[in-house]
């Protein structure tokens, strides 16, 4: 296991992981850990495997074990028991843009990731605290919350309810942008020498703005993604970013991890001002944020499609940017009454990025003058 990852670490990104994986499971608010769910065996299999793949445990053999243990703990002394012998931990993408894909990211790889991000932050206020507002079990969570702690040395806070813990100067938050958006609205002042971070999309430039006009220090936007890990960052929504130290650029498209062959295809247009900075030009796909989660409609229309009552559907963004939601045009199979109950049914499970807040139904799809694709 790294130096820097202690048992309680693994604990607490093993309690991460299980909420999300049982309440996704079950479709049910996450358990409350103060009192540890009962779980079924089927429930348990599940969760064995998600245990199995995040943490690499296939890797040492003992993955058997964690159908033989019954406590949580149990299952967090195992992980970090046999976290020496494995190359990483795999992560998953949401899913939110097509079938959910795992990433597997190396020990040698996420502590080069944090040495930079140390640097990056330490170029501008000198952190004594982590106060972590999101889960542990994503890419960026885990980085943020235990990585680079880990590797500088500061003491960490784990955010679990709605409320923040009372701030001190030298605090480094770190949370996603629906919750800025939620802080800049909220949070008339900050304590001196507060610093934020925000990743898995770009901030709003009037959040941002907020935000500092009420009194937080700096504010880093971090651009990245579970496949590629932390790549760039910049400290104002106007400015270019930064390839973070470890990273460094090969072609328009792609950079390469210093000491790795390995090549890698970064997500969106980019235009680059040197070998170090850029500036993006819009995604390669049809993906677009919301509420913090990147979602590609197309995929949304095609789970549509998938219902037994939709003979065929389109899927569009409604609404200003800070604000942006889906809508649904659907041409109902027989009746509309039928795919109107079968969507909502449908829909209710899905996270709420996905759920197209309006459905219009019709005969046939919108088109202009010229048959093409229209707006409604």
């Amino acid at each position: 296991m790294p130096q820097w990852l202690s048992e309680a670490d693994c604990k607490a990104v093993l309690q991460s992981l299980l909420s999300a994986e049982l309440a996704a499971y079950r479709g049910t608010p996450a358990p409350d850990w103060q009192a540890p769910p009962a779980i079924d065996s089927l429930e348990r299999l599940h969760l064995a495997a998600c245990v199995n793949e995040f943490f690499c445990l296939h890797e040492t053999g003992v993955e058997d074990r964690l159908l033989m243990t019954q406590h949580v703990d149990d299952w967090a002394s195992l992980v970090a028991n046999a976290a020496s012998d494995t190359s990483g931990l795999t992560f998953r993408t949401s899913g939110s843009t097509g079938a959910p894909t795992a990433h597997l990211h190396r020990w040698e790889t996420l502590e080069a990731e944090a040495h930079a991000l140390a640097q990056r932050l330490a170029s501008r206020e000198t952190v004594n605290r982590v106060i972590r507002w999101l889960p542990l079990h994503h890419l960026y969570g885990f980085m943020f919350g235990v990585a680079l702690p880990g590797v500088a040395g500061m003491p960490r806070i784990s955010v679990d309810a709605a409320a923040l813990p009372p701030l001190l100067p030298g605090d480094l938050l770190v949370t996603v942008p629906p919750r800025w958006d939620y802080l800049a609205v909220s949070r008339r002042a900050w304590p001196d020498r507060v610093v934020g971070v925000s990743s898995t999309a770009p901030l709003a430039a009037k959040t941002s703005q907020a935000l500092r006009e009420s009194g937080l220090s700096e504010l880093l936007d971090i651009y990245g993604s579970t496949e590629t890990g932390g790549v760039a960052t910049r400290w104002h929504p106007d400015a270019a970013y930064q390839l973070l130290a470890h990273w460094q650029r090969l072609d328009a498209n792609h950079i390469q991890r210093l000491g790795d062959r390995t090549v890698t295809p970064l997500l969106d247009h980019t235009h680059w001002l040197d070998d170090d900075t850029f500036t993006l030009q819009g995604r390669h796909d049809d993906v677009v944020t919301i509420g913090g989660v990147n979602v590609s409609p197309g995929h949304v229309a095609e789970r549509l499609r998938g219902l037994e009552s939709v003979a065929d559907c389109a899927v569009r963004t409604t609404g200003p940017a800070a604000k942006r939601r889906l809508k649904a045009f659907v041409v109902p199979l027989e009746s509309e009454q039928h795919a109107a109950s079968e969507i909502a049914q449908a829909i209710s499970q899905w996270p709420a990025a996905e759920r197209p807040v309006a459905v219009t139904y019709g005969d046939a799809l919108p088109t202009n003058q010229m048959g093409k694709p229209a707006d409604w």
